[in-house]
């Protein structure tokens, strides 16, 4: 029998007896590790319909069928316990070992985050155990020591605090430990309050609450700002324009004095505002440096040269706080002469984002110059109406496992929002995958991942739901195969029918639409057959049905077009019944004009139940763009019904296609 544990423990030994929950009297632990026993004791609750009551370990009296938790070094009841038991604990702060068996259940570790740790998987075990639990022992660690996320706050969506603080504890329930905020303005600068927009930018209180909150559940929050690309929400107002790079106002200019004063300003707000010893300077996609105000001293020492210095002044600026520098690789890797001068002390954020078998180039370019690195891969969630896991999966899964057999600190799997459109609710598959891959690089298995994702995260063994998933998430590839260049299936489903280049652009474009339509719809039909089933994360289950719907639609706006242009012309060349069949077309045209708008309104649900409403209306207004199109191709189809009863003739093909 195999435990549905995410991630997957590292040794296991299962007996064939099981406990029933009913047995289990009390729940033993320090106060260190409180929040650990609260999370169980709800657990049990939920499962069995049970009041446990939890008891220190310091107290003399110790009830029977008790579960456990502690060090030994601290708690001596753990240390009789596992001398008692020949319980051997594996070594490291976040290692554990747990026993459950039918005198009783023992958690213990070296360090409190490894009774945190033991205490998820028993956990785990309660959900989906079915009221009673399987007598086994195991001994689990992390390979890799950072397992982090990153989530993108700065082109878009802005998480509202309490859904920040259901993706802890969440990130914590699967062993991740790091989480950062990708932030380019969305901080509430005093002294710059033109930067961050009121009410969605996070104020350093927010901050320095969520730190608080992240490191009960041993999730560490690091600092995050852009400071060299990216700088375009920035420089876009009247106050910085002068500092920028060149006239696109992308890159803040290192050939500037200005550019200095202000990120001391920025920095000395937001750098404080985070516990963390690790800040991220970003300094990625620097478009455009060393062609404007840097020109010249880019021409003396080139443009990597630029860089490095820029690179070497925000680490003076971090140490002044104590921090230690993070930043992104891509640019130095395309200087890769560059990368032996990059201080030791700073950490390299090695980002690739396509598919690959091996990544064994890109770590070893740092490896071998003895930098420090996390590897960086992402959910493929941007742009998209669904995140492309065809594409995220082996990415995350690969990159991964080279980072750990070339000696990286750890992961940092990443959420981006380049369009702004993205529900966050799509990438909990990936960011899952990415906790099971950061746990144990070398054993992770996307088959055995696939069988346990629904009982570990919607509380049912329901393998509709990962199919339903794999099916949307392979839609982008059915587009374009292998991630070749497109638009996005999120600027796809915006796209004028009746005008748009796609359709000739794309090969096979007609066979593809309609198989992302089958495939739409039968994820669709899974998801309705499983609904009835979820125990938990029950509202995340309307995410994954409105990406099925909007992706249904994408196919079905282009596929209902073709037939009525198609119907179109056969009426200009063999004219019969032809005011009947306008009206036709026209309604046809509505209804997916409706569909649209119920679309819209489950797109603003949605995002509300996520976000901040800052972004929203955007999004919005693409919506309305979309249904205003459709109506008035629908009213002209209609009024053409009407002027053909008349008897006028029918108009061309262009009356009809014309965006006017």
């Amino acid at each position: 029998m195999k435990v549905k544990v995410i991630p997957e423990p590292k040794e296991v030994a299962i007996e064939e007896k099981a406990v029933r929950l009913e047995r289990i009297g009390a729940i033993l632990a320090n106060p260190s590790d409180r929040l650990a026993a609260q999370i169980l004791r709800k657990a049990i609750e939920e499962a069995g319909q049970l009041e446990v009551p939890i008891v220190s370990c310091s107290e003399s009296a110790r009830p029977g069928n008790a579960v456990v938790m502690g060090t030994p070094d601290r708690d001596p009841f753990v240390a009789e316990l596992c001398s008692k038991y020949r319980v051997d604990i594996p070594e490291g702060s976040e290692s554990y070992a747990l026993l459950i068996d039918e005198e009783g259940i023992l958690v213990a570790s070296e360090g409190s985050a490894g009774v945190f740790y033991g205490v998820q998987t028993l956990v785990q075990l309660l959900e989906s155990g079915d009221g009673e639990l399987p007598c086994l022992r195991i001994r689990d660690w992390p390979d890799m020591r950072y397992r982090g996320l990153q989530v993108d706050i700065s082109r878009g969506p802005v998480l509202r605090m309490d859904y920040l603080k259901k993706v802890i504890r969440t990130m914590a329930k699967f062993k991740l430990n790091m989480l950062t905020l990708y932030t380019e303005h969305m901080f509430r600068f005093k002294k710059h309050p033109v930067i961050g927009p009121e009410g969605a930018a996070l104020t350093a209180e927010e901050v320095r609450e969520l730190s608080a909150y992240a490191r009960q559940y041993y999730v560490e929050l690091v600092g995050n700002f852009q400071s060299l690309g990216h700088f375009r929400n920035i420089l876009k107002h009247r106050e910085y324009r002068d500092l920028a790079e060149t006239s696109f106002r992308w890159v803040i200019s290192p050939a500037k004095e200005g550019t200095y004063r202000l990120l001391e300003e920025l920095y000395s707000e937001i750098v404080p505002a985070y516990e963390s010893e690790w800040f991220n300077v970003n300094c990625d996609e620097t478009w455009g440096l060393g062609e404007g105000a840097s020109k010249e001293r880019a021409e003396e020492i080139g443009v990597d040269g630029v860089y490095l210095e820029h690179l070497l002044k925000l680490r003076e600026m971090l140490k002044k706080y104590g921090k230690r520098m993070m930043f992104w690789g891509d640019i130095v890797l395309n200087h890769p002469d560059a990368i032996s001068q990059i201080p030791k002390d700073a950490i390299v954020l090695n980002w690739t984002y396509l598919a690959r078998e091996s990544y064994r180039d890109r770590v070893e370019a740092f490896t071998k110059a003895g930098l420090k690195q996390l590897v960086c891969p992402g959910v493929s969630c941007w742009s998209r109406i669904f995140p492309d896991y065809v594409n995220a999966v082996p990415n995350i899964q690969n990159f991964v496992r080279d980072g750990y057999r070339g000696g990286a600190l750890g992961m940092l799997n990443t959420t981006w929002n380049d369009d702004g459109e993205n529900l966050f609710g799509y990438n909990w598959y990936g960011i899952l995958w990415g906790a099971e891959c950061a746990w144990g690089p070398e054993r992770a298995d996307q088959e055995a991942f696939d069988r346990k994702f629904p009982a570990c995260f919607y509380g049912a063994d329901v393998p509709e739901v990962t199919q339903a998933i794999k099916l949307l998430g392979s839609c982008e590839q059915v587009i374009w195969p292998k991630c070749a260049p497109g638009i996005g299936t999120d600027a796809l489903f915006w796209e004028d029918p009746f005008t748009g280049e796609s359709p000739k652009k794309i090969e096979g474009f007609w066979e593809k639409i309609e198989e992302v339509g089958r495939r739409a719809e039968e994820a669709k039909r899974l998801l309705q057959k499983a609904i009835p089933y979820i125990r938990r994360e029950r509202e995340n289950m309307d995410y994954l049905t409105f990406a099925s719907e909007r992706m249904w639609l994408l196919a079905r706006k282009f596929l209902e077009v073709r037939d009525i242009l198609s119907e179109y012309r056969s009426l200009s060349e063999r004219p019969c019944d032809v005011a009947s069949k306008l009206k036709a077309m026209g309604w046809r045209l509505a209804e997916l004009r409706a569909q649209v708008e119920d679309l819209e309104d489950e797109y603003r649900r949605l995002w509300l139940e996520e976000c901040r409403p800052y972004w929203l209306e955007v999004n919005l207004a693409k919506y309305d763009a979309l249904i205003r199109l459709l109506e008035i191709r629908a009213r002209r189809l209609l009024r053409m019904a009407e002027e053909h009863e008349e008897g006028r003739p029918l108009p061309p093909l262009e009356d009809l296609t014309k965006s006017w």
